[in-house]
């Protein structure tokens, strides 16, 4: 009898350890020791690398561009005109207008808004009581020059201008803007600036005449309020 019940105890043990032993492999699967690790960190390091050049794919041209029905003044330096405000209107988020009133004349502005590039299709004084032109005039309409193009990387150039910085911060009488792009067109003694932050467009731009004998002399107009 005592030996039934042994057998029985070392019986039910057995069972006990299978048991447990099938559950901690449930729990706790075996891990396969992979040691290839190689096509997963190119693949990674290559993600990191096209990241900036995914974002500048996946960005709106229209984005350069304050939203329709906006309006906004610029802290003018260096000379009386540079000064000025403006009012912006899209048209079917393909066409924008704006209005540069610099307190001498009334400029109007049309850009064409590809996806890649934006090009200035009219820019020339008006009257004050000039109507916003339809879609239709626009049409009619031929590119004048390159504004603003793809990629946005430094170096890259279109028309006269050449990308010079993608990554700037710029501080400015209305916020500061980080990842600001800026471009460049150097004319004999001149250099003209632009610099654009998203949904914002150009928050300044500016003019310096370099000279021998004096300091530069820099005209710019600085984004100092804002009404959308």
């Amino acid at each position: 009898m005592k030996k039934i019940r042994l057998l029985f105890m070392l019986f039910c043990s057995l069972l006990l350890i299978i048991g447990c032993t099938k559950n901690n492999s449930a729990i706790n699967p075996p891990v396969e020791n992979n040691t290839d690790q190689g096509p997963d960190e190119e693949e990674k390091a290559e993600d990191k690398t096209t990241d900036k050049e995914k974002a500048d794919a996946e960005t709106s041209m229209i984005n350069f561009f304050l939203p329709d029905g906006s309006s906004a003044h610029y802290e003018g330096d260096g000379n009386e005109f540079a000064e000025l405000s403006i009012e912006v209107a899209h048209i079917d988020n393909k066409y924008v207008v704006i209005d540069e009133n610099n307190g001498g004349a009334l400029i109007r502005k049309i850009y064409q808004v590809g996806n890649d590039k934006i090009e200035t299709l009219f820019e020339d004084a008006i009257d004050m009581d000039e109507p916003i032109p339809t879609k239709e005039e626009i049409n009619k309409l031929g590119g004048t020059e390159i504004y603003l193009q793809k990629p946005f990387e430094v170096g890259a150039k279109f028309d006269q201008w050449t990308i010079v910085e993608t990554d700037a911060t710029i501080e400015t009488p209305f916020q500061k803007f980080d990842h600001v792009l800026v471009i460049e067109m150097k004319e004999n003694d001149f250099v003209n600036r632009k610099y654009f932050a998203e949904n914002y467009g150009e928050i300044k731009r500016e003019s310096v005449m370099m000279t021998e004998d004096e300091d530069d002399f820099a005209v710019t107009s600085t984004l100092e309020s804002v009404n959308k």
